[in-house]
């Protein structure tokens, strides 16, 4: 059966409308009662009911399955382990949620899933009449402040008119909502961030190792990763749009403060450090053989930061500043 997105079925649903949450364990679980603080009706399913009954005792009505769910919710969120997960439970099985979705209902999983599988149930709910989004979580580990106590924030993509419509529950998620544009590219920007701290989390790793190898007291060396540069702006993230995507390092006559040569004095020491030490420093001796690349293309005397120029080369792309330095427009 095939059914049209209908504007006024969408437009009937959105003024207060019932929220559906699969999935109650440490994310699903408090966004419901977030949400049942905000006052909506929630409705929870959960294969453990200990997790649905601690929510009911909260004001959420329990439900018998997935597509008991689905007939009773306008708008409903997956917070599931795994992209096996999902796919059950929207389009698997008797009690899926295919088997009774209503047209005009919006669906949202918040799970960090697998592109392929977000493009899939995308196109398998479009007969049904459902829009879809998809809005990886990204949640407020230790060592993180969130102001609003849930998230740090929201990554969702998808129809940019059903972005809109539901904005207003996104932002009681958590302190950002990031439009990434296109279904799926929430799910790749959450991966990216994702990959890209695990790399930092080793590079720390080496780091503190290679410290504690040589004598250095665990508190003396935390304290010197916190307290210097890396701690307050790990990767650089904050100085991105200076250092990097205005391409003030391609500029000669910025006369850098900190080169390409210098940084890769220090880095062979620190390499030399580890190696000294019979520490593996796989991620640093990585990083050596880069910068000893731009020092074989003249770049010596150039900011330490083109350096990136290599990782572009190899993606066939270039961080060029387009935007407004500053809050993102995209930026709920």
């Amino acid at each position: 059966m095939t059914h049209d997105i209908n504007t006024s079925q969408m437009q009937s649903r959105k003024e207060i409308p019932k929220l559906g949450m699969i999935g109650c364990g440490n994310i699903g679980g408090r966004q419901a009662a977030n949400f049942l603080d905000h006052g909506y009706s929630v409705y929870v399913y959960d294969i453990n009911s200990q997790q649905m009954s601690a929510l009911e005792a909260q004001g959420a009505y329990p439900t018998s399955s997935c597509a008991d769910l689905a007939a009773q919710a306008d708008i409903i969120f997956t917070a599931l382990p795994t992209p096996d997960d999902v796919v059950e439970a929207v389009l698997q099985g008797e009690d899926s949620l295919v088997q009774t979705i209503q047209p005009g209902s919006i669906y949202i999983d918040v799970t960090t899933n697998s592109p392929e599988v977000v493009l899939q149930l995308n196109e398998a709910l479009k007969p049904y009449g459902v829009a879809m989004l998809d809005a990886p979580f990204n949640d407020c580990p230790v060592g993180a402040t969130s102001q609003q106590g849930l998230g740090l924030a929201v990554l969702a993509s998808g129809d940019s008119v059903v972005f809109e419509q539901v904005q207003p529950i996104l932002k009681l998620m958590a302190d950002h909502v990031l439009y990434c544009g296109a279904i799926g590219n929430g799910t790749r920007c959450k991966l990216i961030h994702n990959a890209v701290n695990a790399v930092a989390v080793q590079a720390v790793s080496e780091g503190i190792s290679l410290g504690l190898a040589n004598g250095i007291e665990l508190q003396t060396i935390w304290d010197t990763l916190r307290l210097g540069s890396f701690g307050q702006n790990a990767g650089d993230i904050h100085g991105l749009p200076h250092y990097w995507f205005s391409r003030r390092f391609d500029d000669p006559s910025q006369h850098p403060a900190f080169t390409i040569q210098l940084l890769l004095k220090d880095l062979r020491l620190a390499l030399q450090i580890a190696q000294q030490s019979n520490i593996p420093a796989n991620h640093i001796a990585l990083t050596v053989e880069d910068y000893e690349e731009a020092e074989r293309r003249g770049w010596s005397h150039y900011a330490a930061s083109k350096v990136r120029c290599l990782q572009e080369e190899r993606a066939g792309v270039k961080a060029q500043d387009n935007f407004s330095i500053g809050k993102s427009d995209n930026e709920g």
